[in-house]
């Protein structure tokens, strides 16, 4: 009986350190899946979470995204990751499906951006435009532009021209005031990356401005984006890419 004893003691001291060990094959070991999909969801989830933990965003993540998906499929993080993974070049199709899976499951900034970008890409931009909008509402830092300046666009392309012009005045007042005071830690390239984003923001804004037939603000746009020229002559392409040249009178 004592012998018995000793033994279950053992067996139950043991069990934690067993457990970890399996915890982490597990994790690192896609053969043991089959073993680990028998287990209770809680169990699940905790291999899911680990690797999730290990997977990295960078190439070749895509695999592995899926793999956490498979074991546990409301896992936030790899949902999350999967929508991102989608924007990595033109190339890439994007998901709406995937990426308002990673909203609902998360409903960030990040994530309705995600949806906003694969809703664009979809080539619906009135929809585009409403994600982009949560995105800037969820944005915590006032610092933040480009949740703006994409709604601004994207509401342009869907005709909405008074929305339009609000993101793109909101962003241009955010790219003013960073360019105005930067941080200490910017880099030349950041600053150069500001001033163009405001270069370009202002030129989407004369576009706006043409299209609500306002001239004093295509003309006091004009002015700022490019003090040198006469007027300014912008248009949209085909892709909805704004360009400008000077205004011949």
């Amino acid at each position: 009986m004592r012998k018995v004893l000793v033994v279950l003691g053992v067996g139950v001291l043991s069990f934690p350190l067993l457990f970890v060990i399996w915890l982490l094959l597990a994790v690192r070991l896609p053969k043991m899946d089959a073993l680990t999909m028998q287990m209770p969801m809680s169990v699940r989830s905790i291999v899911a979470n680990a690797a999730a933990g290990e997977m990295g965003w960078g190439k070749g993540a895509k695999p592995k995204l899926e793999r956490v998906i498979r074991i546990d499929p409301q896992n936030a993080s790899a949902w999350t990751g999967l929508c991102e993974s989608y924007f990595g070049g033109p190339e890439r199709s994007a998901d709406v499906q995937t990426c308002q899976k990673a909203v609902t499951l998360d409903p960030t900034a990040g994530n309705y951006n995600g949806l906003g970008v694969a809703q664009e890409r979809a080539g619906d931009n009135c929809a585009a435009e409403d994600a982009y909008t949560e995105a800037a509402s969820k944005a915590s830092s006032s610092g933040s532009y480009g949740y703006t300046e994409r709604m601004g666009r994207a509401a342009l392309l869907c005709g909405k021209a008074y929305d339009a012009r609000a993101g793109f005045e909101a962003a241009i007042d955010v790219e003013k005031r960073q360019l105005a005071a930067p941080d200490a830690d910017d880099d030349e390239d950041e600053v150069a990356d500001e001033k163009q984003d405001l270069l370009t923001d202002r030129e989407y804004l004369i576009v706006t401005a043409n299209r609500l037939s306002d001239r004093k603000l295509a003309e006091t746009t004009c002015s700022e984006a490019h003090p040198g020229w006469k007027g300014c002559a912008c248009s949209l392409d085909a892709k909805g890419k704004v360009a400008c040249a000077e205004a011949v009178r």
